[in-house]
């Protein structure tokens, strides 16, 4: 069987208040036609189809009509939803996306429940078990384990029950079939894209390679935007994510992956460049510097910097007149010894310590662990419902 696992497409993102729907449109068009090109029988979409858990009707066309367009050709879809996506939507669309071929796992729930998937090949010689495990907050993975026979001697601790979990998932997989894992999840040894919400790849959210379980044909993970192979038993990949969707994923070329597998064979992975997207380019220099170099960014989103002497009111406004797309630009300059542009210095910090920061200049003295857990429990809701 063929398999195409793509993920984090995040429609709807913009970048720095800038729509892109024009650049995803064009991004999962190219996904569409390499599932042909390809003789695919069932596509991955491995978590975070949205940016937004509330969806706008944009992004949501944009969505549904790719998969539609898919399904049309009798190709299966699986689909988890990652930490940007509302399961709950999902699963009261499931009824209607089921039979059209698109089977979307909203939630974690016991194999013989519904998160285990079977898919036959389109020439119907071979099956192929999907068990999917959507992204798990740390503040649900008790209620996500309860619902597993046994489970009261899984570990406590979100890394350790969440290989718990696999496991559990992975017991299904049969030596008849083309076994595959699908995650929504953090692996240690993955390294980061850039874009991603800082709270949910943080070592609470961690989960070791070793926990990936070796009786997978293939696993596809999701949450991690840098395209890469994950060092374990089985064949492991984050797919990434569709764009380079920040300034951290400047240098990442952005692609599908292509798994090729067959009961009681090693599979056969390989990826394939996506080049739709508009590049994203730091740029840094003098004001004449930045006018010189300004030719030669093309259609590109543009991060500047430029060198001065001190502040200069309103050079912003004419970096952007000789770089229209110049998205975010700062000034560099000689500071004086302690000196600090309060602003940017704040823009820097981690959302935790930007509360923190708040909290002293307000209260004069630090915020207790409690008052930070709080603040991180609250901003990772919020953060997910926007």
């Amino acid at each position: 069987m063929r398999f195409l696992h793509t993920s984090d497409w995040h429609v709807g993102k913009p970048l720095r208040g800038q729509s892109r729907m024009d650049e995803f449109a064009a991004a999962l068009d190219e996904v569409c036609r390499i599932v042909a090109d390809e003789t695919i029988d069932c596509v991955l979409v491995s978590g975070d189809l949205y940016e937004h858990k509330l969806a706008t009707p944009e992004a949501d066309k944009l969505v549904f009509e790719t998969l539609a367009r898919i399904a049309s050709s009798n190709i299966a879809i699986v689909a988890i939803p990652g930490n940007h996506d509302s399961g709950i939507r999902w699963e009261a669309l499931h009824p209607l996306l089921s039979p059209l071929g698109i089977r979307v796992v909203p939630k974690v729930v016991p194999p013989d429940e519904g998160s285990v998937v079977a898919v036959p090949s389109r020439n119907g010689s071979d099956s192929a078990l999907v068990a999917c495990v959507p992204f798990v907050p740390e503040r649900y993975y008790g209620s996500a384990r309860s619902l597993f026979e046994g489970s009261e001697k899984w570990a406590q601790e979100y890394q350790q029950g969440m290989g718990d979990l696999l496991d559990a998932m992975a017991r299904v997989f049969r030596s008849e079939t083309v076994n595959v894992l699908m995650a929504h999840l953090y692996v240690t040894a993955a390294a980061l894209g850039g874009g991603e919400l800082e709270r949910t790849v943080s070592f609470e959210y961690a989960v070791p390679p070793g926990r990936i379980p070796a009786t997978a044909h293939y696993v596809a993970l999701g949450h991690v935007h840098r395209p890469q192979q994950i060092p374990s038993a089985a064949p492991a990949r984050y797919a990434g994510s569709l764009l380079q969707l920040d300034f951290g994923e400047i240098e990442q070329e952005k692609s599908v992956v292509i798994v090729e597998a067959s009961p009681g064979k090693p599979a056969r992975v390989r990826t394939v460049p996506i080049r739709a997207g508009r590049r994203l380019v730091d740029v840094a220099g003098t004001l004449n510097e930045l006018r010189a170099k300004a030719a030669t960014l093309g259609d590109a989103w543009v991060r500047a910097t430029v060198r001065t002497n001190g502040p200069v009111p309103g050079i912003a406004d004419e970096i952007r007149a000789i770089i229209p797309n110049a998205v975010h630009v700062t000034s560099d300059y000689p500071r004086a010894r302690g000196e600090e542009d309060a602003a940017t210095g704040l823009m820097t910090l981690r959302p935790r310590d930007q509360f923190a920061s708040f909290y002293r200049s307000k209260h004069g003295s630090e915020p207790s662990p409690e008052v930070l857990a709080a603040f991180e429990e609250v901003y990772l809701a919020v953060e997910g419902e926007v």
